[in-house]
């Protein structure tokens, strides 16, 4: 198991440590018969647009029971990217869609992913850069590449490179998980302000997100940094994987509201889609939801 699990050091864009088992094929039972397809010309791969119920996004195209990741769509929502684990060899490995002329590619590796352990993949604000980490055989490096005309450039680890956890606001802060000795896992959600050259001003989140001994972690901040979603398992302490995904509303003082519980989907590696209207999340059955973003609002004042 400990030769599995450094294999998938960074799966949840942490690389800093993992818990000591995987639940991505957990018995959920939720229902993914509620999608139905509409011509491919339309967004989501013309999937049924969901109401606020969540429900599983593209099941058998993109949903398969074997995702661990966040699901990143670029800013202009023509293309998506995750990465799947295979649970017999703990590999993993990213994987896209694209749409083209009206029609949604299959599912396939970009070429800068066809080998080696890849996974994370973030795009930068103006989505001309992709950031991700690959294993090298020797760790986990991150790397990017960057948008040409003919499709993305070889891949690059010059420079600044983007955590694979970071959702960023229109203002150019950015919300990510890194070291926190108090967390279990050693993994915490801060704040910072972004530029080309990196991070700056790096602060903490306060103990009403970062529950001291507690699991809080894959932010995904609103671009207008009104809300935070992130997944949890509070109340519980200690290393107990019964996460959920929660939101907290900012407060007119600057602070963070008590977080709400979103639904009862076990769950974690929350998103918005690029026009804000829906929330996605990987359950722990390996499958994607999406619902409503009225599920997030009617939260407010909570």
């Amino acid at each position: 198991m400990a030769a599995a699990l450094r294999v998938l050091r960074g799966a949840e864009a942490l690389r800093k440590q993992l818990p000591t088992f995987l639940v991505l094929l957990c018995s959920l039972g939720a229902s993914v018969g509620q999608s139905q397809t509409r011509p491919e010309s339309d967004a989501y791969l013309g999937q049924n647009p969901p109401d606020s119920t969540p429900v599983v996004f593209a099941p058998g195209i993109v949903s398969r029971g074997n995702i661990h990741s966040r699901l990143e769509i670029s800013p202009d929502g023509r293309e998506m990217f995750w990465n799947t684990v295979d649970m017999k060899t703990f590999s993993t490995r990213i994987l896209f869609v694209r749409k083209v002329d009206g029609k949604w590619s299959d599912p396939q590796s970009p070429s800068f992913a066809n080998e080696g352990d890849t996974q994370g993949a973030a795009f930068s604000p103006d989505g001309k850069r992709l950031y991700f980490s690959r294993n090298t055989g020797t760790g986990w490096v991150e790397q990017y590449v960057e948008r040409t005309a003919t499709g993305w450039s070889a891949p690059r680890g010059d420079g600044f490179a983007v955590d694979g956890s970071s959702s960023f606001t229109r203002s150019g802060r950015v919300y990510y998980s890194s070291g926190m000795k108090t967390k279990v896992w050693n993994t915490g959600i801060f704040a910072a302000r972004y530029s080309a050259d990196g991070y700056s001003d790096v602060t903490p989140l306060d103990e009403t997100i970062n529950v001291p001994n507690a699991i809080d972690y894959t932010p995904y901040v609103s671009p207008d940094e009104s809300f935070l979603l992130f997944s949890s398992n509070r109340p519980l302490i200690g290393d107990k994987e019964e996460l959920f995904i929660h939101v907290a509303f900012r407060k007119s003082d600057g602070g963070w509201a008590a977080p709400q519980r979103l639904s009862g989907i076990p769950a974690r590696f929350p998103s918005l889609s690029p026009d804000g209207r829906y929330l996605f999340f990987c359950g722990d059955d390996g499958n994607f939801y999406w619902v409503d973003r009225t599920l997030i609002d009617r939260l407010k004042g909570g």
